[in-house]
C-alpha cells in the first residue's frame, strides 16, 4: 500500500512539472515579437461600388499583411466583387452591400472583377489590388 502512495505521489508531481513546463513554454510563445516577416500590418478599409459596368475605385493599394476589409455595393443590378488568387468570391444583390476581409499576405498585383454572366457588360468590369 505504501508503494501504490509513493507512486501515486510520484506521478501527480510529475504530471505537475510537466503541466508547468507546457504552461511556461506556451506563455512564450505568445509572448515572442512578431518577426518582420510576420508583421501584422495595418487594417485598411475601402468603400467599392459596383454599377454601370465598372468599378470604384477602380485600383486599391494595400501593404503586405495588411487587413483588407471591403465594403462592396451593387449599385444597378446583382454584381460580384470576385479575386482569384485570394479565392475571394461575393455577390450583391442591387443596393445590397456586402463587407468581407482579407490578409494581403502575398505581394503583386491582383485582378478583381465582376464573374455574373447575366449581362455580357459585366465582364468588362475590372480593377486590380496592389500589395506592396
Amino acid at each position: 500500500m505504501r508503494r501504490l502512495m509513493t507512486f501515486s505521489a510520484t506521478l501527480s508531481a510529475a504530471v505537475a512539472l510537466l503541466v508547468g513546463i507546457a504552461a511556461v513554454e506556451s506563455a512564450d510563445l505568445k509572448a515572442a515579437p512578431a518577426s518582420a516577416s510576420q508583421d501584422a500590418g495595418s487594417v485598411r478599409e475601402f468603400t467599392v461600388n459596383g454599377g454601370h459596368y465598372a468599378f470604384q475605385p477602380q485600383t486599391l493599394e494595400v501593404n503586405r499583411n495588411d487587413l483588407v476589409k471591403i465594403s462592396f455595393t451593387a449599385q444597378d443590378i446583382p454584381h460580384s466583387f470576385t479575386i482569384d488568387e485570394y479565392r475571394i468570391v461575393k455577390r450583391a444583390g442591387v443596393g445590397q452591400t456586402v463587407t468581407f476581409e482579407f490578409r494581403a499576405d502575398r505581394p503583386g498585383t491582383f485582378s478583381y472583377y465582376c464573374n455574373l454572366t447575366q449581362d455580357d457588360k459585366c465582364k468588362n468590369m475590372k480593377g486590380r489590388l496592389v500589395v506592396k
